[in-house]
């Protein structure tokens, strides 16, 4: 088997990771564990080993909760080793100890058949240059994703999903309180500037596939991907849809308000790219 490749997707949250995950998840030539978001370098850059534990032993209790609503054998099958990759992760990571090793034979380095391997964690945007570093630096050859979803719709999506069922009202409260300075980590994981000038000032350009939510369920952007990643084209399942935030109108207003707040992004976006996308532009106009 030739070299792997090493693949970080690092972002942006509610920009189509979760289904792109997916698409990989099932390619014959890739290898991952059934847990998407390993968060071994955030947890170590910022500290928060006992969060990410208990976030994880949450996200266990759930699934077994799930298991016994669930009589699907498939979706059964998946539950189950998703269970078993959350225990031997949190057996592998402490969440404080650096071991580089473990966390890429946990990911499957060397495993037979396995050309891509790698850690599906959006909130990897929030990193430091210094991390960014030591990230391309684990394998030989390592490359990232990062998706673009039109600032405006990234932060309504996310801010529904945040609200879960409390629904439309706290969905729109939680937008508010963004367009007026608060819900920080939201707006974090709207700066696509700084992520993408963080990566870029310690990894070659080549090394990065960027492109837009709006055009990931497209054939012609995931035979990019593949080729990118020397991989096999394969046709997903451009329907199938994962991690689906609750289907909630945004006014006019607010979205015109967000839209002037997070201009910066629009603005950087069409210098790195050379223009904004035409689904961009046209809820621009829309507006």
């Amino acid at each position: 088997m030739g070299a792997q490749t090493f693949i970080y997707c690092i972002g942006a949250a509610k920009a189509g990771t979760s289904w792109l995950f997916d698409v990989l998840y099932h390619h014959a030539g890739c290898y991952f564990p059934a847990v998407k978001e390993m968060h071994y370098w955030d947890v170590l850059e910022k500290g928060t080993g006992a969060h990410f534990r208990a976030q994880s032993e949450a996200r266990l209790k759930w699934l077994e909760k799930r298991r016994a609503e669930v009589s699907d054998p498939e979706v059964n099958a998946y539950q189950d080793r998703s269970m078993a990759d959350i225990r031997a992760w949190l057996d592998t990571f402490d969440g404080k100890t650096r071991d580089d090793d473990a966390y890429l034979d946990f990911l499957g380095r060397g495993r037979p058949g396995a050309r891509v391997i790698g850690d599906f964690t959006p909130s990897y945007a929030l990193l430091e240059a210094g991390s960014f570093r030591a990230m391309a630096g684990v394998m030989e050859k390592v490359r990232f994703i990062f998706l673009m979803r039109d600032p405006v719709e990234r932060v309504w999506s996310h801010v529904r999903m945040d609200a879960g069922e409390g629904g439309a009202e706290l969905a729109r409260a939680k937008f508010d309180d963004f367009l007026n300075g608060g819900e920080h980590n939201i707006a974090r994981r709207s700066n696509y500037r700084r992520t993408l000038n963080k990566l870029l000032s310690v990894i070659p350009r080549e090394h990065l596939f960027v492109d837009y939510y709006e055009r990931l369920f497209r054939q012609e952007t995931i035979d990019r991907l593949m080729d990118f990643l020397g991989l096999e084209r394969v046709r997903p399942d451009f329907g199938k849809q994962i991690n689906r935030s609750a289907p909630v109108a945004l006014d006019p207003a607010r979205r015109a308000a967000a839209r002037a707040l997070l201009a910066p992004q629009y603005n950087f976006v069409s210098t790195f790219m050379g223009g904004l996308p035409a689904e961009w532009t046209e809820r621009q106009v829309m507006a």
